[in-house]
């Protein structure tokens, strides 16, 4: 059985009240939210109470889901509209400081995971280099921010981002294209040197 109709069974189960259905539907797709929100208001703490909120409603909406086939995209357009509803109360902020690059005391800098909750990188990436590759994120718009990292961390399709944007693909690929230019100067310097240094 395919992971796409895996997660429909899966849903279809949830809609009719399976709630271990549904939390296998949260273990599979929370560090993609989690990662996802923290990218947008780069606060742990945030990001986690965001992640939880998102579940909670997609559970409490989820019979009005008519595409099973389309949750991981319909979880991302309501970690969206939280997001979106924080940043307008003044309750989160979609800038980076330097403490929280700094992983601000309490441990390492954040963690980017991919929808299956692994590292990204395996391990093959410094702190330091992760440390440079959230403030590179954080330059980029915040539609530039969210396409990167649900493309590249997510892996998630052209399409399926752009029905979470609510824009055409093209757009997301215009949107990929400039944001891999940026990351690609910012980043260059560090990789040269993280490279040089092993």
């Amino acid at each position: 059985m395919s992971e796409e109709v895996q997660v429909q069974d899966l849903v279809l189960r949830a809609r009719s009240g399976d709630v271990t259905a549904f939390e296998r539907l949260y273990r599979r797709h929370q560090a993609g939210i989690y990662t996802f929100i923290l990218s947008q208001v780069r606060n742990r703490e945030t990001a986690a109470d965001l992640t939880q909120d998102t579940f909670v409603r997609a559970w409490e909406s989820l019979r009005r889901l008519r595409e099973p086939g389309a949750f991981r995209g319909w979880l991302h357009r309501i970690a969206s509209n939280l997001v979106r509803d924080q940043v307008k109360s003044g309750r989160a902020r979609l800038e980076i400081s330097q403490s929280a690059l700094a992983g601000d005391g309490d441990g390492p800098a954040p963690e980017l995971a991919r929808q299956d909750g692994g590292d990204p990188w395996d391990g093959s990436v410094s702190a330091d280099v992760r440390a440079a590759i959230w403030q590179a994120l954080d330059e980029l718009s915040p539609e530039h921010r969210a396409a990167v990292v649900m493309h590249h961390m997510e892996e998630m399709s052209v399409n399926e981002i752009a029905r979470v944007a609510g824009v055409r693909p093209g757009t997301i690929m215009s949107r990929l294209a400039r944001a891999r230019e940026a990351l690609r100067k910012r980043l260059a310097p560090i990789v040269e040197a993280e490279d040089g240094s092993v």
